[in-house]
């Protein structure tokens, strides 16, 4: 009998042991799976909207143009817009003239002594200034720095400056200055531009 108690005890801890094994393997596959879905803590929230705000800030600082940049770059445009003009001058063979205001700019050509405005040439178009101007002057190299044209009010004529077409010209310097910034683009006799902040 003992010997046949043993064999009845011993399948029911078998029984037992493999229960308990089961119930373990099932405790641990689903661990994983409940402790992923428990969310966010409030400290991991936190930190997602501190690095969020930051990069809008950094973003939004970076799209921001600056006043004083955008006169810079619009100088440096119609520096090239001149080497532009010169070669188109040089290809139609007839006079280019840039006219500018306060308000804006346009290359103009004058044919038979009647002034034509350039079209049908996205480049040479007429443009207005981002930011109007409150100053507008042209100063030639004879002249040092007394300028040859001058443009400080609405209304007043614009400045006209001739395109050369020869390879070799004379230097001179133009000053655009809006209400936050002053630029000056000095062309040297190659006809290339240089400019300066203020």
């Amino acid at each position: 009998m003992v010997a046949g108690y043993r064999s009845v005890r011993n399948p029911l801890k078998r029984v037992h042991g493999h229960a308990e094994q089961m119930l373990r393997k099932l405790t641990l596959r689903s661990a994983p799976e409940h402790a992923g879905a428990r969310g966010f803590t409030l400290l991991e929230m936190l930190v997602v909207i501190v690095l969020a705000g930051i990069l809008v800030s950094i973003v939004t600082i970076s799209v921001t143009p600056d006043p004083r940049q955008q006169l810079q770059r619009e100088a440096s445009r119609i520096g090239r817009l001149f080497a532009i003009a010169a070669d188109e001058s040089r290809i139609r063979q007839e006079p280019i003239i840039w006219e500018a205001d306060l308000t804006g700019y346009r290359f103009v050509t004058e044919v038979n002594g009647e002034r034509k405005l350039i079209t049908g040439d996205d480049l040479m178009r007429e443009r207005q200034w981002e930011r109007p101007l409150v100053r507008l002057a042209v100063f030639e190299a004879a002249s040092g720095d007394t300028a040859s044209q001058v443009v400080l009010g609405p209304g007043a004529p614009p400045v006209r400056v001739p395109i050369v077409r020869e390879w070799v010209q004379p230097r001179w310097r133009m000053e655009l200055a809006n209400d936050v910034a002053q630029v000056s683009v000095a062309f040297d006799e190659s006809g290339r531009s240089n400019v300066a902040l203020r």
